[in-house]
């Protein structure tokens, strides 16, 4: 599981592009959900909210960002969402109704979580 602050501090200009010419030809990004294992519109939103805002930030501001200011921002963002029936992943854990039984909270190691994702998208760095 990617928490709110492992999303907010991802960086989309790879570090050997940082500084580089070539990064100009990086024209933006995308944030998939994969709904093959998620049955309901509900969890769709529990897997999706706020961590899409924190995606949302991260590719639409500079690379000095401000952990706190989001933070901030983000809780009148969260009373927008419930307004309109959105079923976001809240801070504190999820709601009963959110949880899924057997299945614990954060199963893998993060280091060893972003080994395997720096895997999975090896194949995807340096296109240009």
């Amino acid at each position: 599981m990617l928490t709110l602050d492992d999303v907010y501090a991802f960086e989309p200009i790879p570090a050997d592009l940082r500084g580089d010419p070539a990064a100009r030809h990086i024209l933006g990004a995308q944030c998939g959900v994969w709904t093959e294992l998620i049955d309901n519109g509900r969890h769709v939103d529990y897997m999706t909210f706020p961590r899409l805002a924190a995606f949302a930030e991260t590719v639409w501001s500079p690379a000095k960002r401000d952990l706190a200011d989001f933070s901030a921002r983000l809780a009148v963002h969260l009373r927008r969402l419930e307004a309109v029936g959105v079923e976001y992943r809240r801070e504190e854990g999820p709601l009963p109704w959110q949880t899924r039984p057997g299945v614990s909270g954060r199963p893998e190691d993060p280091v060893e979580w972003q080994a395997q994702l720096a895997a999975w998208t090896s194949n995807l760095r340096g296109l240009a």
